[in-house]
């Protein structure tokens, strides 16, 4: 079971370098914890011994201005995050795991958050249950008068003080700012309820990812697969948009694409039925449209897997590759399209992705291609 040491460490691990905590604060964060999971009130002195334990063991440090994790005790926190992460203060953990995370995928990630307004997710520990609660504040905008100003984050040093503000998710603009064209043609793949229910499943929404990824390279789109960090996948692509600028409105030209692309994907699993009834019989069944691109009317697609378009539309968002989820504390990573079928989502828990980052680095290419002739 997490201890007081523990929890102390947690808390000073997840401050800024150069930060100094007080007393106070420690103490009041450590016994709302150990209140709610302990069942039991601490005194401050308690927390004081332990704390003194901590600094003659070498893992704390004490300044004038506060107390403030070591080196020693920096190089301690992994063990006991993953040896106690569920029994530890959620919030506190994914910033923890944000804050090792970041610096190693930051440069992959500016290509698709800079020069756009971006929103990020902040969290912090939740009212009722601070240990598995988080609750969430979506920050879109620096400020807000005399008028609004979108956040941007223009450098990797931007990205990290924003992790350090308790910000894990970034989630940017399709387009960049002024412009009136996407920048990335994006398909999410969502899964009904009635789907989800089922042991299968994740396999089966793999499965249509893999199919949907051949289709695409089939009409020579070169596609990025992305698991969202939750329990579906993206398709990304870059067209070429000077091809497609006389034909009006490019939101509406690449939803219309989306759409085209849905039906042409439903005729391709539609002539491998057998084969699909076979490997998912709760699933899939005769006469019975798998796909759909019908964004509304969520309960009468319970069934099927939604193709869906909707951030391709101005001021649409996205959440950006190699970001964690703020929901699961998976990243939402891309992937090999050979790697789909054997994707497991342990693969995206911020820690191992550290240690095979090459492998997905690879992955993360969005190169800009001819758009397919489907309007």
């Amino acid at each position: 079971m997490a201890t007081i040491l523990d929890r102390i460490l947690l808390l000073l691990s997840i401050k800024e370098e150069g930060k100094r905590i007080g007393i106070d604060h420690i103490f009041e964060k450590i016994h709302r914890d150990v209140l709610f999971v302990e069942k039991r009130s601490i005194k401050k002195d308690e927390v004081e011994r332990v704390i003194k334990d901590l600094i003659s063991q070498g893992l704390v440090n004490l300044s004038s201005e506060g107390y403030f994790l070591s080196e020693e005790g920096e190089k301690i926190m992994e063990k006991i995050i993953l040896e106690k992460e569920k029994e530890l203060n959620r919030s506190y953990t994914m910033v923890w795991l944000a804050k090792r995370y970041y610096p190693h995928v930051a440069r992959l990630m500016m290509p698709f958050l800079k020069d756009r307004a971006v929103s990020v997710v902040k969290i912090f520990s939740g009212k009722k249950d601070p240990i598995k609660e988080v609750n969430a504040i979506f920050v879109r905008y620096v400020k807000y008068k005399p008028k609004p100003v979108f956040l941007t984050i223009d450098s990797e040093n931007k990205l990290m003080s924003l992790v350090f503000d308790h910000c894990i998710d970034f989630i940017p603009y399709v387009h960049k700012f002024d412009s009136n064209e996407p920048d990335f043609f994006i398909l999410d793949l969502d899964a009904g309820t009635e789907i989800l229910k089922s042991k299968k499943a994740f396999d089966f929404i793999k499965y249509v990812t893999f199919e949907l990824s051949n289709l695409l390279i089939e009409l020579e789109v070169e596609p990025m697969v992305k698991f969202s960090g939750s329990r579906g996948f993206q398709i990304w692509a870059s067209f070429d948009n000077s091809e497609l600028r006389n034909k009006g409105d490019l939101f509406k030209i690449y939803r219309e694409m989306a759409i085209s692309i849905q039906n042409k994907l439903e005729e391709r699993l539609q002539s491998k039925i057998d084969e699909m009834i076979s490997i998912f019989p709760e699933i899939v069944h005769h006469g019975k449209q798998i796909t759909t691109s019908t964004v509304a009317h969520k309960e009468e697609r319970a069934s099927q897997i939604l193709i869906d378009w909707s951030s391709l539309k101005p001021m649409g968002d996205v959440r950006a590759p190699f970001s964690i989820h703020y929901k699961t504390g998976l990243v939402s990573l891309p992937i090999s399209i050979n790697d789909i079928k054997d994707f497991n989502v342990k693969e995206a828990h911020p820690l191992r992705i550290i240690k095979d980052l090459e492998k997905y680095e690879k992955a993360i290419k969005v190169n800009k291609c001819k758009p397919p002739n489907l309007i």
